[in-house]
């Protein structure tokens, strides 16, 4: 039934990953039904939902986001085969949430002052314009790794701004939830963009960012990611999510207001923002303890 249900997401629009979550959580999900229940069952109760739950808090110990995001896709398969006529009643998202949960400051991972630095130090000694754009995009734009591999040449506005509304900027086509937005550049990363177009090797593909076999995946960007962390001897390797964390987060910092950070970052709402960003991390607080005179 997986596969029927995927099908019902395409014509709904959704994306291949949004469809490949889904996908792997209901699995998931059914690979625990049929070990606790000794047999195969087709049908998903309200009662399966609130023990996979609790299964997932108390055994598997995970956050109550990723519970609460699986239990959302198994819900949506079932209320799938419930419109087949395969479950004989709905079940009720807002009744299997997990909800009473503490809730401890989240604290966004992102990259130190001193270690991107010594990252993009790393990366302009090897002179790779390609590499030198993966940087400049990541960090001066925030976008996700499957929006940057999937830039094409096409989507480039690059201009010198001589007018007042004359900015450069990148479309992204199809983000997170199918949604397309543009992206302003600044100018080290126009300047990046041209250097590497100039060099850029010939390709039946129109997409911006070209490796010896065609154009890069989201693996490829990891990887080379990885090279240059470990050359840099980072603590930590930098990751595209990494990146964009810090984008989002120095920009709000820097007193950028949160919408502007959503509309740029993509996403889904300026809450998000407030939750993971507009927040006090560990130092912030220590920092704010210290100065404190009673």
């Amino acid at each position: 039934m997986i596969e029927q249900f995927e099908e019902e997401l395409r014509k709904e629009g959704k994306s291949h990953l949004t469809i490949e979550a889904y996908r792997t959580d209901i699995s998931q999900f059914q690979e625990w039904l049929s070990g606790t229940l000794g047999y195969v069952s087709e049908t998903i109760t309200e009662t399966d939902v609130r023990e996979y739950r609790q299964y997932m808090n108390l055994q598997k110990k995970l956050k109550a986001t990723s519970i609460n995001r699986k239990l959302k896709s198994v819900v949506l398969f079932q209320r799938y085969l419930f419109k087949l006529g395969i479950c004989k009643e709905e079940v009720q998202l807002q009744k299997v949430l997990l909800k009473h949960t503490i809730h401890l400051d989240h604290e966004v991972k992102v990259v130190e002052k001193q270690e991107l630095y010594r990252f993009k130090r790393t990366i302009e000694a090897e002179n790779n314009k390609r590499d030198i754009v993966i940087y400049y995009l990541l960090f001066g734009t925030g976008i996700r790794c499957s929006e940057l591999v999937a830039i094409e040449l096409d989507d480039f506005y690059l201009t010198e701004r001589n007018g007042k509304n004359n900015y450069s900027h990148v479309l992204i086509r199809n983000g997170k939830g199918s949604k397309s937005r543009k992206v302003n550049l600044n100018a080290q990363t126009v300047s990046s963009i041209k250097d590497y177009l100039v060099i850029r090797p010939t390709s039946e593909s129109n997409r911006l960012l070209i490796g010896q076999r065609g154009p890069l995946t989201r693996l490829a960007i990891n990887k080379i990611l990885d090279k240059y962390s470990k050359k840099a001897q980072l603590e930590d390797k930098v990751n595209p999510h990494a990146a964009r964390h810090t984008f989002c987060s120095t920009l709000i910092k820097s007193g950028v207001d949160p919408k502007t950070v959503c509309l740029l970052s993509g996403h889904s709402s300026v809450d998000v923002v407030y939750r993971f960003y507009v927040s006090s991390n560990a130092e912030d607080k220590q920092r704010a303890v210290d100065g404190l005179q009673i």
